[in-house]
C-alpha cells in the first residue's frame, strides 16, 4: 500500500503501484484540502466570479463568458472536444502511472476537483479499471490535454477502459465494479486534463527502467573485464575520487565489488613487471607486446556510465518534484479568495529531463555495442574464438549475426535521442505559441529502453558464450552466480537454432533476475529515498553492490 498526501510520491512508489499493483490510500488531511478548494471554486462559480475554465471558454476563446446554467456542459464538452488521441494505447502499467500522477496532483489541494472525483479515481486504480489512453496527441502545454481527456471520460461513465483484460465502455467498467460516474462541477473537467501527469507518469516509468538497464550494463561490464583479462587499476578508488563526480565514483565502486575475488583480471603491478622483463636492458625502442592499459570499453566504464547515473539521478529529482507539484491552471489558493492564472501546466521541465534521459539511455547502448564488438572481434578478443564460435570457425557463425542487431539498434538510438523539447510548433490560434512536446519526449524514452534492452541482451549473450568457452571457475563469485543462473535456463549457442532464440532467452533471464532482486529490495529502497542523501550515487546501484 502507498499512502498519498500530494507531497512525497517517489518514482519507486510509482513503479510499485504501476507494476506491482500496490493499492493506494488517501491522507485524510489531503482530502480536507481538496474539499476546501472545491467548495471555494463552486462558490465562485455560483457568484459569477470571473475565472478561467469556470465561466469562460478555453484556450483562445478565453474572452467568451459562459453563464452558470452551462457549468456542467462546459466541462463535459472540454473532455469530448479534447479526447483527440490516436496511435496505440498505453500499456496498463503506464496508464496506472499516469492515473497516480494526476491523483497526487489533486491531493495538493489547489485544483478545485471534488472529493468524490478524487475518490473515484482512487477506486479506478485500486479496482483495476484502466482507461484506454492513446499515446499520440499531446503538445505538453497546456498540459497533456488529449490523453488526460481520454482518462477523464471514464470517470464520467464515457470513454473506454480495460477491466480484467477486457476492453469495455466506461459506463460498463464502472458498473461492473459497483461504481457510479461523477457529475462534473465548476472547473473539474479542466482540472482533470490541464496538467503534466501523462508525460510525468511515462517519464517515471522509463526512468526506473533506465536504472535497471544501467545496473545490468555495469554487471555485464564486470563480466567482460574478466573475460578479456582486463586490468583492475582503472577502477582504483583513489583515481575516481580525484575526478569528484558521484556517479563515476559509484560505478567504480560497484565494479570493484563485482570483480572481487576474480583470478581472471590482471593486476597493474603484473603488467609493469611483464613490460620491464621484456624490455630488459635494451637501449632502443622495444615492442614488449604488453598493453599496460586497456581500451576505453574496459578502462573508461566508470567515466562513461557514471555520467549516465548522475543524469538519471538528476532526472529523478525533476520527475519527483513534478509528481508532487501543482501542475494545474488556474490554481485556487487555500488561504485567500484568489486564484493563480499561470502556466504550471507547461511541461518544459519534464520535456527537457526526458531529453537528458534519452541521451543517457542511448549512451548505455553506445558502450554496450562497442563491448559486443570487442568480445566478438578476432582482432580484439585475445585468445577467444572468432565471434565466439563453439566449433569450427567459418563453418559456424557464432554470434556474428547478433552483433548486427546490436549495431543496428545503437545507430537507430542516435536518431531517437534527438531532443524533442526544442521542437515547438505554435497551436491553438496562437495561444499555445511555445509548447514543450513533453509527452513526445517521454514516450521516446520508453522506445529507447526497449532498444537498450536488446543491445544488452546481445552483450549478455556474448558474455555468457565467452564464459562457457573458458569456464567459470576463475571468475568472481558474483560472475559465477550470474553464469550459473543463465546456464540453468539456456545452453551456449552452437548453431543449433536461430540465434535470436538464444539472445531472447538470455534477455529474459537478465530482466527476470533483476526483477526478482528489485521486488525484494523495494521497501529498503523506499526507506533510502526517505532518508538523507548519501554521497555515492544511485539507490539502485548501492542495492546491487550490497546484494552482490
Amino acid at each position: 500500500m502507498v499512502l498519498l498526501s500530494g507531497n512525497d510520491l517517489s518514482v519507486l512508489d510509482v513503479e510499485h503501484v504501476a507494476i506491482g499493483r500496490a493499492t493506494v490510500e488517501l491522507d485524510p488531511a489531503a482530502l480536507d484540502r481538496v474539499n476546501t478548494a472545491h467548495q471555494r471554486v463552486q462558490d465562485w462559480g455560483a457568484r459569477g466570479y470571473p475565472m478561467y475554465g469556470v465561466n469562460t471558454g478555453f484556450g483562445e476563446t478565453v474572452h467568451m463568458a459562459v453563464p452558470p446554467r452551462f457549468a456542467e456542459t462546459l466541462q463535459v464538452n472540454l473532455l469530448r472536444g479534447h479526447a483527440a488521441g490516436a496511435g496505440g494505447f498505453f500499456a496498463e502499467d503506464v496508464t496506472r502511472a499516469i492515473m497516480l500522477a494526476r491523483l497526487n496532483c489533486f491531493l495538493k489541494g489547489y485544483s478545485g476537483v471534488s472529493p468524490a472525483t478524487v475518490v473515484l479515481l482512487t477506486d479506478l486504480l485500486n479496482q483495476g479499471i484502466h482507461p484506454l489512453i492513446p499515446q499520440q496527441g499531446s503538445l505538453g502545454a497546456s498540459g497533456d490535454l488529449a490523453p488526460l481527456s481520454h482518462l477523464a471520460l471514464v470517470l464520467c461513465g464515457a470513454g473506454e477502459a480495460i477491466v480484467d483484460g477486457v476492453r469495455t465502455d466506461g459506463a460498463s467498467a464502472l458498473a461492473g465494479r459497483g461504481l457510479a460516474p461523477v457529475r462534473l462541477g465548476y472547473k473539474e473537467g479542466l482540472a482533470l486534463v490541464n496538467g503534466t501527469s501523462a508525460m510525468t507518469g511515462v517519464a517515471a516509468m522509463s526512468l526506473m527502467r533506465g536504472y535497471r538497464l544501467l545496473d545490468i550494463a555495469i554487471s555485464l561490464s564486470a563480466v567482460l573485464v574478466q573475460v578479456l583479462g582486463g586490468s583492475t587499476r582503472a577502477f582504483d578508488e583513489r583515481g575516481h575520487e580525484l575526478k569528484g563526480h558521484h556517479g563515476q565514483i559509484a560505478v567504480a565502486a560497484v565494479l570493484r565489488s563485482l570483480l572481487q575475488g576474480s583470478k581472471r583480471v590482471t593486476r597493474h603491478v603484473d603488467l609493469m613487471a611483464a613490460m620491464a622483463d621484456r624490455r630488459g636492458d635494451a637501449q632502443d625502442v622495444v615492442d614488449t607486446g604488453v598493453m599496460i592499459q586497456n581500451a576505453y570499453t574496459l578502462r573508461c566504464i566508470p567515466q562513461i556510465l557514471g555520467p549516465v547515473l548522475d543524469t538519471f539521478d538528476f532526472c529523478r529529482d525533476v520527475v519527483e518534484r513534478e509528481l508532487n507539484s501543482c501542475n494545474d491552471n488556474p490554481l485556487i489558493f487555500q488561504t485567500a479568495e484568489e486564484s493563480f492564472h499561470g502556466g504550471n501546466f507547461h511541461g518544459q521541465y519534464i520535456a527537457m529531463a526526458a531529453d537528458y534521459l534519452a541521451v543517457a539511455l542511448a549512451e548505455i547502448g553506445v558502450l554496450a555495442e562497442r563491448q559486443v564488438d570487442r568480445i566478438l572481434s578476432p582482432h580484439l578478443n585475445g585468445d577467444l574464438p572468432d565471434f565466439l564460435v563453439r566449433g569450427d570457425s567459418g563453418l559456424g557463425c557464432g554470434l556474428m549475426g547478433a552483433q548486427y542487431l546490436a549495431t543496428s539498434i545503437a545507430s537507430e538510438n542516435l536518431d531517437i535521442a534527438v531532443p524533442a523539447s526544442i521542437k515547438s510548433i505554435p497551436s491553438n490560434g496562437g495561444n499555445q505559441d511555445v509548447v514543450s512536446m513533453g509527452l513526445n519526449a517521454a514516450r521516446r524514452c520508453a522506445r529507447l529502453c526497449d532498444n537498450v534492452e536488446n543491445i544488452l541482451a546481445v552483450l549478455g549473450s556474448a558474455c555468457f558464450q565467452a564464459v562457457s568457452i573458458v569456464g567459470p571457475d576463475d571468475f568472481s563469485a558474483s560472475c559465477a552466480d550470474w553464469y550459473a543462473t543463465l546456464a540453468d535456463r539456456t545452453e551456449p549457442f552452437e548453431d543449433q537454432e536461430p540465434v535470436h532464440l538464444f539472445v531472447e532467452r538470455v534477455k529474459s533471464v537478465l530482466l527476470d533476475n533483476y526483477e526478482a532482486r528489485y521486488s525484494a529490495a523495494w521497501a529498503r529502497n523506499r526507506a533510502w529515498t526517505e532518508s538523507s542523501e548519501v554521497a555515492g550515487g544511485s539507490h539502485a546501484l548501492r542495492t546491487l553492490a550490497t546484494e552482490e
